[in-house]
């Protein structure tokens, strides 16, 4: 019964904010759907439902005119507001009717503007294939055949981006909360993602120091004709993988995990991760330190038990006695009150596995460097 009311008050809120659907608006008999009917077609039309995709239950708007191609829309069982439900639902039904393309943001899967959805549009204007944007909204349909639908729900530390694709690659424009701009690119004949410097050809320099480019930086404009126009002329990052950087498993001199790698072995590893996520000044030191930046202080330390918050406190205190901020590597864990000051002083903060030397972040900022999740398509 709940869900029956829960309809009957979408279809009086519908009627409320778009009284010209009239009689053409009703809850199916004996479901939980409200659809809309368009001229002609009675028997099709575009509704609004609770539909299971795996383990996860979704409102989704549907183009029952096309149930393979059409529309398709999905936002969150919970935090949803009735507005958005019925508003989406009537984007979906006068773009169905009129056969025409579904109008920004809503063509995006997001009820209200934003920069990435205004960057789309851009792109668009300047035909790049935009596929999918993540604002607002961090749920995402994916058609499964014939079978159903899917849902991809974003994890924080990806912030809001959209996913655009070219002939031969997918691209990926990001907007962290505190790295700010990331653009990341996969090529299809390699199928891994790589970072691109776009804080290097802003500054027409060779490399950043960090990765990420502050909000103010760069305008909507200019990001799109570098992705549009300069994109594909730059070289990404190189892209870390125990297997490749260690030798094939047939090779007899191989280094295979869980064996632990050697010092030289490990900061090697550590290196072409940071390089891969956009560090571009870090490079191993053949000197005291094991490595080396301009623009951070680089500590290692080996513990078994949770880094302290004055431990945190000390090591970026010498880090801003040189002038640079900190950048810490560890074999342990750190304390919550110790991420949050890590947050606080903009430092980075990773766990190092000993085996493989693959990077751990352990603090918000340093989970904003991550390359997109390969599940993106």
């Amino acid at each position: 019964m709940s869900w029956y009311w829960k309809f009957q008050g979408l279809h009086d809120l519908l009627l409320e904010r778009h009284p010209e659907w009239g009689h053409r608006v009703g809850v199916v008999d004996g479901k939980s759907i409200l659809k809309i009917t368009l001229v002609d077609e009675t028997d099709s039309g575009v509704a609004l439902a609770v539909v299971r995709a795996h383990h996860t239950q979704v409102w989704a708007v549907i183009d029952g005119m096309d149930v393979f191609h059409g529309n398709l829309l999905v936002w969150p069982l919970q935090g949803t507001s009735d507005e958005t439900l019925v508003d989406a639902l009537d984007a979906c039904a006068v773009a169905a009717e009129r056969r025409e393309p579904l109008p920004s943001p809503w063509r995006w899967n997001e009820s209200g503007s934003s920069e990435l959805t205004e960057l789309a549009e851009l792109l668009a204007a300047r035909r790049v294939t935009v596929e999918h944007v993540t604002a607002g909204n961090r749920y995402r349909a994916l058609r499964n055949g014939v079978v159903g639908l899917e849902v991809d729900i974003a994890e924080p530390w990806e912030g809001q981006f959209l996913e655009a694709r070219t002939d031969d690659m997918d691209m990926r424009v990001s907007l962290k909360p505190d790295l700010g701009w990331l653009v990341d690119v996969r090529y299809d004949q390699e199928g891994v993602w790589r970072r691109v410097d776009l804080g290097a050809w802003l500054e027409g320099q060779e490399s950043s120091p960090e990765p990420g480019v502050p909000l103010g930086r760069v305008t909507l404009s200019q990001l799109a004709d570098f992705v549009a126009h300069e994109l594909r002329s730059i070289d990404a990052a190189e892209y870390w993988e125990p297997e490749i950087e260690y030798g094939d498993p047939r090779d007899e001199n191989a280094v295979l995990a869980p064996v632990k790698l050697s010092p030289v072995m490990l900061a090697e590893a550590v290196v072409a991760q940071l390089r891969e996520r956009g560090f571009g000044d870090v490079s191993e030191d053949r000197g005291d330190s094991v490595f080396r930046s301009d623009r951070f202080w680089i500590e290692w330390r080996e513990a078994d038990s949770s880094l302290s918050t004055s431990m945190l406190q000390r090591l970026n205190g010498i880090a801003a006695a040189e002038g640079r901020r900190l950048i810490l590597l560890t074999t342990s864990d750190i304390s919550r009150p110790a991420v949050t000051f890590a947050d606080k002083a903009r430092g980075y903060v990773f766990q190092v596995r000993r085996d493989t030397g693959e990077l751990m972040p352990l603090n918000r900022r340093a989970r904003e460097t991550q390359l997109p999740r390969s599940q993106h398509t």
